[in-house]
């Protein structure tokens, strides 16, 4: 007889739609509960994120009573991780404690004294076994590729160990990958085959599965599969009437066995998200190098001491989400003795919005507009002031500017530009654009990924190859520069809307990404720079001063080359989308209803106008996603040895 523990992993990110909220618990969350209720000898082990719950209790409360019930009967046992649903390897310990402790609160209105931990993400680093322990936990789930890294070699991870920092412990359970790829996706005798399979006398062996409850229900083709196919009725059926399997709950595991011994994990991931996390580019190699194993059959050999990236890189791989996390990380000191402004901030801590993956994540404006909303609100219950700092440790000082209602953080070294402006009123940030990048995925038509080939079942995200549709494939741009409002361009007159939002002209200034010298005045700030246009001298100075409803800006700009001279403004236009255009205007409005809102434009003389949507190709579980970050606005004015102009942005309401 062969233990096994079953558990799934039930999370929607802080601000997702309702209606995709209301689509996956009809898809997936209630039919999976209703139909273990139908089953009593069969046991699951089930975490809920907050967010997720938060939903529930205000939509479905009645779910609430299932779970309470199903705990109940010894059915279920609750498994809990940071509240908002935090990489807790990426927050401050002393916010890891209250997320944590926060969620085990819930669980306890469920009737479930919580003891263990679903590590979001698996993203592990030895130094949580502190903060885990000071939380009350006494066991954690990650994957057995955690394991393997560590040296450990497949026989050996049917049992949990104990994992040890500065003398504090805890029980560390390996994930089955084996299961992962086989539950749901083949049918249930395979499950049942693999199972028996480890069936060899040693009554302590232990069988784990653990994952997301979408791939129940939500994935593409799984509800079918699931539900209308009897797939879940199947295997519950089966597996809680096989003599040769001893369903078990993780405590009730620890109740009965103790854990094998010690093992010292390395800072660690799932396998997929170390092909995720590295840069593009090293991504691609990545792919090519486990494709290459495979061929040679040398792969299930080798993989042990195939790694790549870890999830921190994601902060390396886009700045914006670096900017993000380090400007979470810098209110979340400020606001520990502030109730209210914590729990903003706690919320601005879930984690979807701060990477990438085969899900949108950080590509996903909604996400980032929601953590942006509640690093905000935190914010602005505890003012700050302004100052010079390196705000995202990008080795390049930042300008930060409050007043009564706004936040202003300029970068000087990178174009002068100003990459966040957020409103207190509106709580956003009207620079919560990301810039079109290139991805390992638009090359490679498949991830590196283990699974077998197998043509029984229903597919894993995993496992499909798309085609980029052209269509998408002759919108598709990247940029050169990072997203910014009031980036200085200089550009030949001949130049058109489609080369420049295609990024296929001449930028002939060194402004762009050029470093500004700075200095600050009440409410402002004055950049200059002298550099060179088509090889010859050129200065630009603006002056910019926060106003009660925005900002205006005064430049001065000097050249004797022919150009035009623009500046662009990059707005987090996200609900309303735009087509490219070209108009001429002193003045222009700016709306954006569910999204950044309304704001206003406004130049003291006319300038030709270039608006188009900045587009990024992303993966996601359903295909391509071909999605308006935010609008690029630049305003065009001809350059003839010197130009002043004025340029006021108001917020409207």
């Amino acid at each position: 007889m062969v233990n096994f523990v079953f558990g799934i992993h039930n999370h929607q990110p802080l601000g997702n739609f309702g209606w995709v909220m209301e689509s996956a618990y009809d898809r997936s969350y209630r039919p999976f509960m209703e139909t273990l209720e139908d089953y009593p000898n069969m046991k699951v082990a089930a975490h809920y994120s907050g967010p997720l719950l938060e939903w529930i209790l205000d939509n479905r409360p009645e779910h609430l009573d299932l779970l309470r019930s199903l705990v109940k009967k010894g059915q279920l046992e609750i498994v809990v991780a940071g509240f908002y649903e935090p990489v807790l390897a990426s927050i401050p310990k002393e916010d890891r404690i209250v997320q944590i402790e926060k969620l085990r609160e819930f669980a306890k209105n469920l009737g479930y004294e919580a003891k263990g931990v679903w590590l979001t993400e698996r993203v592990w680093q030895p130094e949580l076994v502190k903060s885990l322990r000071a939380a009350g936990i006494d066991y954690v789930i990650v994957d057995d590729y955690h394991f393997m890294s560590a040296g450990l070699s497949k026989e050996e991870l049917y049992w949990p160990y104990y994992t040890e920092d500065g003398g504090q412990v805890i029980a560390v359970f390996p994930i089955d990958e084996k299961l992962r790829y086989l539950i749901p996706f083949r049918p249930v005798e395979k499950t049942l085959e693999y199972l028996h399979s480890l069936d060899d006398g040693d009554e302590s062996k232990v069988a784990v599965f653990h994952d997301d409850g979408e791939k129940f229900g939500v994935w593409p083709g799984t509800h079918e599969w699931v539900y209308e196919k009897c797939w879940l009725r199947e295997f519950f059926d089966r597996v809680s009437s096989d003599e040769r399997i001893n369903l078990m709950l993780y405590s009730e595991y620890l109740s009965r066995f103790r854990p094998r011994g010690l093992v010292y994990l390395p800072i660690a991931s799932y396998f997929e998200m170390s092909e995720w996390s590295l840069p593009a580019r090293q991504a691609k190699l990545f792919v090519e190098f486990v494709e290459k194993l495979k061929e040679q059959n040398q792969f299930e050999k080798y993989r042990v001491f195939v790694r790549g990236g870890i999830w921190k890189n994601f902060f390396f791989k886009y700045p914006e989400s670096n900017y993000m996390h380090k400007r979470m990380l810098m209110v979340s000191k400020l606001v520990r003795d502030n109730p209210e402004a914590r729990e903003f901030i706690l919320k601005a801590q879930c984690n979807d919005a701060y990477w990438h993956g085969v899900f949108g994540g950080v590509y996903l404006p909604h996400l980032r507009r929601a953590v942006w909303e509640n690093i905000i609100r935190a914010n602005s219950r505890v003012p700050m002031g302004s100052f010079v700092r390196d705000i995202d440790f990008d080795g390049m000082d930042e300008v930060f500017l409050e007043n009564k209602d706004f936040y202003a953080v300029f970068k000087p070294a990178y174009g002068g530009a100003l990459f966040e402006f957020s409103s207190k009123r509106k709580a956003v940030n009207y620079n919560d654009v990301i810039a079109r990048r290139w991805e390992h995925y638009h090359e490679v038509p498949e991830a590196a990924t283990p699974e077998e080939d197998e043509n029984e079942g229903v597919a894993s995200i995993h496992e499909v190859g798309r085609r980029i549709p052209d269509e998408i494939r002759r919108e598709l741009a990247y940029d050169s520069h990072l997203r910014a409002l009031l980036q200085d361009h200089f550009t030949e007159p001949e130049t058109t809307l489609d080369e420049y939002r295609l990024n296929r002209y001449v930028e002939l200034g060194d402004f762009l990404t050029g470093a500004y010298d700075f200095g600050l005045f009440e409410n402002g700030i004055t950049l200059e720079r002298d550099g060179s246009v088509a090889k010859k001298p050129a200065r630009v100075e603006k002056s910019v001063r926060l106003t009660e409803d925005g900002f205006m800006v005064d430049y001065t700009v000097r050249s004797d080359s022919r150009a035009l001279f623009g500046v662009e403004l990059n707005l987090a236009v996200h609900s309303v989308m735009e087509e490219p255009g070209e108009f001429e205007a002193d003045s222009f409005e700016v709306n954006d209803p569910y999204g950044m809102g309304r704001a206003r434009i406004e130049l003291d003389k006319k300038a030709r106008v270039w608006k188009y949507p900045i587009k990024t190709l992303s993966q996601s579980e359903s295909g391509w996603d071909f999605i308006q970050q935010g609008v690029s606005y630049t305003l065009l004015l001809p350059l003839e040895g010197e130009l002043r102009f004025r340029l006021r942005f108001r917020e409207l309401h």
